[in-house]
């Protein structure tokens, strides 16, 4: 497995990952991050159903950018309806992408109001 292949494979099982545009320059085998090496790594990403926030990748090679996946099923799934939503033109009378938003959002809220209740997210709460 290349490192790429890697990459892709542990943000796909996380959904997410963080990573400094250095990291990815050295993925990439430049030594620089410059118009052509942030060029080559946008499509290696997408080779690779892996997304990014910011949806163009700066060329400071000391920034942070988010990566996720494409495929997974959470937090992945989110992100890329959060970057579609975020380049959509204003004037798109579809609301598929935020419909699809709301309800996976109410989703992750609803699971995270019942484990609250239950005390799962307070773990200074007594054990039963």
């Amino acid at each position: 497995m290349n490192e790429w292949e890697s990459l892709a494979h542990r943000v796909r099982w996380a959904g997410h990952e963080a990573r400094d545009v250095e990291d990815l320059v050295r993925l990439a085998g430049a030594q620089k991050a410059g118009a052509r090496v942030i060029e080559r790594i946008e499509q290696k990403l997408a080779a690779h159903d892996i997304g990014h926030l910011p949806s163009k990748l700066p060329t400071d090679s000391t920034r942070r950018v988010l990566l996720y996946s494409k495929d997974h099923n959470g937090i992945g799934y989110l992100l890329s309806l959060v970057q579609e939503l975020a380049l959509q033109d204003p004037a798109d009378e579809r609301n598929a992408t935020v419909h699809r938003l709301d309800f996976a959002l109410k989703e992750v809220t609803s699971l995270k109001l019942n484990a609250d209740s239950r005390g799962v997210n307070r773990p200074w709460a007594p054990q039963a």
